[in-house]
């Protein structure tokens, strides 16, 4: 019994006592080894989403297409250039020390130490943020910066921040510091449409990127953060402004001394504005969005030789600008256009609205307004086509087409009167009568004829211009009447080439096509020529030459317009609102017309006066014209027998 108990004790005792701990050796590596490894396979999975989406980077270092486009007037002026991209790849190395030093000193001075992400400038910059109370300060390297604009999507949201810091951080894996300034330098967007320091560098200055100047360097590296604000086409003094900055942070960083610094802050650069008027862009869209059409999708830089003509467009814009400043407030009206063309369709100048700069759309080519009575030329050629003529008496009185019964202005009628006067005087009635004499249908086809292209409503208001049209096509369609009676299409591109020379697309001069009969032709410039003489049109009458022309003013005096010729301008002007607010008792003969002078007094100044197609020539000289003047003087009789008396 004692025995067994004390083997119970025993083992009760044991049963008390804890385990003594067996020692295994080298265990927490191979937990830490798990760990890594299922950390490793889970980041993996996490991440390949990211990296699934990221832009393939392995040809950056590629020259991309360039698009360049550089447009010259009729004296190869270049008047515009657009679609400059990054076009050739400018390597670093080719450029002075300072181009990158630049961009280094204000956008990454820690460029040439960190690894794509830069911890100390992202501290840096929450710290200034925080003290300021809003953003400052950037924490993006340049890195980053490319990083992001390799994405075609810029969203701001967290993921595209990791796949930029992922994409950062393979670019430096991938490429030397200097290959990535390359193509950061290649991609930054400068304002004003451009990309890449060399295409900046043509686009502001006018020369190569190896040739940059210390300011010029300065101020393209300074516009990166605000290229709309800081470009140097659109605000010099706040560009210059901003150089100051970079040449302060380039000294800092220890690339320039103090005296080099203020050389370059004294230094006042030349912007390469080119000979472009500040309206020119109304023409350089129009050239623009033909090209495709002639020549396709072209990856070569092109210039394109136009028919534009730089003094031309100066006058038209100051005379739009003045006639806008003198009477716009008066009449209720905010926009023009004005076309002025060659009798054969060459576009001289275009001004598509009272500014580019705020509305860069072209009422000249695209805007579709109500001619109005400008209209009434093709009704009136249509009549003649059918066999009446100018001495044909109608009366001018009210009629009644159905149920519509249209006014004379201001409701007034003369009664019974000549086309010729009824023309002149731009009788609503004698029109109306017209066009349903002829018929609705042959007044559109004779339109389309001379040029309107907008399909037209073969109705009976089609008299008084109720279809609408652009004031581009409506001006060409006047041309005719200015040629002897051809059709002229409006154009602006004579000739496309490649920049080394390589000619891609070059205008061909066609056969004249006759669409009005020289009869006829006479009967209209005649008609045309009484408009400016005592009719409507009197303000626009040039005193040094002929001129003819037509006024149109639609109902509630929503559009204005004046279309008139010399023999050497086809001219057309236009005026109204863009919400089609009706102006105050605005009409062709009063603003448009005006306009009209004023632009052809400067832009015929180079032209001798010439007669109109049809009318008699005029002398050539003042001295002819005194000579034709003067009645002729016989010779006295008695001088002729001392002259053979004497020989005297």
């Amino acid at each position: 019994m004692a025995r067994s108990r004390n083997k119970v004790d025993e083992i009760a005792e044991r049963a008390a006592t804890p385990p003594k701990p067996v020692k295994r050796h080298h265990t927490w590596p191979y937990v830490l080894i798990l760990l890594l490894a299922w950390g490793a396979i889970f980041g993996g999975i996490f991440f390949s989403r990211f990296l699934s989406d990221l832009p393939d980077v392995g040809s950056l270092l590629t020259n991309g297409p360039s698009r360049d486009v550089t447009i010259l007037d009729k004296n190869r002026h270049q008047i515009a250039r657009r679609g400059l991209t990054q076009g050739v790849l400018i390597e670093v190395a080719t450029l002075p020390p300072y181009v990158s030093n630049a961009f280094i000193a204000i956008e990454d001075r820690r460029f040439r130490s960190h690894l794509g992400v830069d911890p100390i400038g992202l501290m840096r910059a929450a710290y200034q943020n925080a003290s300021a109370g809003h953003v400052v300060q950037g924490g993006s390297t340049l890195t980053q910066q490319l990083a992001k604009n390799l994405f075609l999507v810029p969203d701001r949201n967290f993921q595209r921040k990791i796949q930029e810091a992922m994409l950062a951080l393979y670019l430096e894996y991938r490429y030397s510091k200097d290959q990535i300034l390359t193509l950061y330098l290649n991609r930054v967007y400068f304002g004003a449409g451009v990309y890449g320091i060399e295409a900046a560098s043509q686009r502001f200055f006018g020369k190569h990127a190896s040739a940059l100047s210390l300011t010029e360097a300065a101020m393209l590296a300074g516009s990166v953060k605000a290229p709309a604000r800081f470009n140097p086409l659109f605000d010099p003094d706040a560009s210059h402004a901003r150089a100051g900055v970079v040449l302060a942070a380039m000294q800092d960083c220890g690339f320039i001394d103090q005296d080099t610094r203020r050389d370059a802050e004294t230094t006042r650069v030349r912007i390469a504005r080119g000979t472009g008027t500040p309206g020119s862009g109304y023409f350089a869209d129009w050239v623009m969005s033909q090209l495709p059409g002639y020549v396709g999708e072209v990856q070569e830089a092109l210039v394109v030789q136009t028919t534009f003509d730089v003094d031309a467009q100066a006058e038209a814009e100051r005379a739009v600008a003045a006639g806008l400043r003198e009477e716009g407030a008066k009449l209720n009206v905010s926009q023009a256009g004005l076309v002025a063309m060659t009798p054969d369709g060459a576009v001289r100048a275009m001004v598509g609205g009272a500014s580019y700069a705020q509305s860069p759309y072209n009422r000249a080519t695209d805007a579709l307004r109500q001619p109005g009575s400008s209209f009434k030329p093709f009704v009136y050629l249509t009549a003649f086509e059918h066999g009446r003529k100018p001495s044909d008496i109608m009366n001018d009185g009210p009629v009644n087409v159905r149920g519509w019964q249209p006014e004379d202005y201001e409701g007034k009628y003369r009664g019974d009167v000549s086309l010729r006067e009824a023309f002149a005087i731009s009788s609503n009635s004698v029109a109306v009568q017209l066009t349903q004499e002829v018929g609705p249908k042959a007044v559109a086809h004779t339109a389309r004829r001379m040029g309107i292209e907008t399909p037209l409503q073969a109705v009976s208001s089609l008299a008084l211009g109720t279809s609408v049209v652009t004031p581009l096509e409506l001006t060409s369609a006047y041309a005719p009447f200015a040629n002897n009676g051809n059709v002229a299409a409006p154009y602006g591109i004579v000739s496309i080439k490649t920049q080394s020379g390589k000619v891609l697309w070059q205008r061909q001069a066609s056969a004249p096509a006759q669409v009005v009969a020289p009869e006829n032709l006479l009967a209209m410039t005649s008609l045309l020529t009484d408009v400016v003489t005592y009719g409507t049109g009197k303000a626009a009458r040039l005193d040094d030459r002929p001129t003819a022309g037509k006024t149109g003013t639609t109902q509630d005096y929503r559009d204005a317009w004046f279309v008139g010729f010399t023999a050497d301008l086809v001219c057309g002007v236009w005026i109204g609102n863009d919400d089609n607010q009706p102006m105050n008792h605005a009409t062709g003969g009063t603003l448009p017309a005006r306009i009209f002078k004023s632009f052809m007094i400067g832009a015929e100044q180079k032209f001798p006066a010439k007669p109109l197609p049809g009318s008699a020539p005029l002398p050539e000289t003042e001295a002819d014209q005194q000579q034709q003047q003067q009645p002729e003087q016989k010779p006295d009789s008695f001088q002729q027998l001392l002259d053979k008396l004497f020989g005297t």
